[in-house]
């Protein structure tokens, strides 16, 4: 029989798996961003289409 303890709660997973699905949305953002900007498309036109802020545009 299998007698451990879990490491992490049903609530903490949730938890857990919501921060890595949110983490991975805003670095596809940035990496599509980044791609948009390259091509030399207007940052004020790729902050609208990804949604990010100019300042976070700029950063990167």
């Amino acid at each position: 029989m299998n007698n451990h303890k879990p490491l992490y709660s049903r609530e903490e997973l949730i938890t857990l798996l919501d921060y890595v699905q949110q983490k991975a949305k805003e670095e596809t953002k940035l990496q599509v961003a980044e791609c948009m900007l390259d091509y030399g498309i207007d940052i004020k036109l790729v902050g609208a289409i990804t949604g990010l802020p100019p300042k976070q545009l700029i950063s990167k």
